[in-house]
């Protein structure tokens, strides 16, 4: 197995200080909820869970849940048991569920299936681990729709290494089709909002704290913030630049061919 192209036990500390890590309850998940007739003894796993903010959010409908963590990374892991110890978190690789077999009604994995080396190994382990009726949701950027993101005209060398490691949507229901998931549903969100680069540039200096701006080499982020920086310095450009995000929702359920979706 390759080494993993960002090391998280290094800066699992810094993790929870950066943007975007305040979670609400997964809507995915409420959904979920809402269509099942009883939701006793309902088991939820989370699939690269970090530090666990989605699952602790969650715990305010989870009251009488199983709810389990899983990360590879001992350091984000760490973090998780100091914020809700009484979540069982689990160190682990996403594509070897320590799990018996029919063990959880809902599965998620938010933003992480990139860093998952053997993705199609995942995807058939979170099948085998479902329970018949269970839901399993992925969720992640989508580069393949948004080349304009700005990070990536800033930054094109992680553009070339996100194209490699993150699924589309075709080639992830694809694989879940493969895997045995009965209905399939991709659901793509086009976020398009006013980026401030006078703001947006100290948040590009905090390389450490984003897996785009560390996997790519020295150079390309110093290239990249160098690039920045002039351009704020001759105010050769608008400060305020339109900002382009693809995030993609992919869901499946266990079900029989052709059986409705609870």
């Amino acid at each position: 197995m390759k080494p993993a192209r960002v090391d998280y036990d290094s800066i699992a500390h810094l993790y929870d200080a950066t943007p975007h890590r305040i979670k609400p309850v997964d809507p995915e998940l409420l959904t979920f909820i809402r269509r099942r007739a009883s939701c006793d003894n309902l088991s939820v796993l989370d699939v690269g869970c970090g530090t666990g903010n989605q699952l602790i959010s969650d715990r305010a409908v989870l009251t009488d849940a199983r709810i389990v963590g899983l990360d590879r990374s001992s350091g984000m892991l760490r973090q998780a048991r100091l914020k809700a110890p009484e979540i069982a978190w689990i160190q682990a690789d996403g594509s070897v569920l320590p799990f018996q077999t029919d063990s959880f009604d809902f599965i998620t994995c938010q933003f992480t299936l990139h860093h998952i080396q053997d993705k199609a190994g995942m995807v058939r382990e979170t099948f085998r681990v479902l329970r018949r009726g269970g839901r399993f949701v992925v969720r992640n950027i989508c580069p393949q729709e948004c080349p304009d993101w700005l990070f990536y005209v800033y930054f094109p060398a992680s553009r070339v290494i996100d194209l490699e490691d993150f699924w589309s949507p075709e080639s992830i229901t694809a694989e879940m089709d493969n895997a045995g998931f009965g209905t399939l549903e991709v659901e793509r969100e086009h976020l398009r909002f006013e980026q401030d680069l006078r703001v947006w540039v100290d948040e590009v200096r905090r390389r450490a704290t984003c897996s785009q701006r560390l996997t790519i080499t020295d150079t390309a982020y110093q290239a990249g913030l160098r690039r920045l920086t002039e351009e704020l310095a001759a105010q050769s450009g608008p400060l305020l630049r339109e900002n382009h995000i693809c995030v993609m929702t992919v869901r499946g359920a266990k079900v029989a061919r052709g059986e409705p979706v609870v």
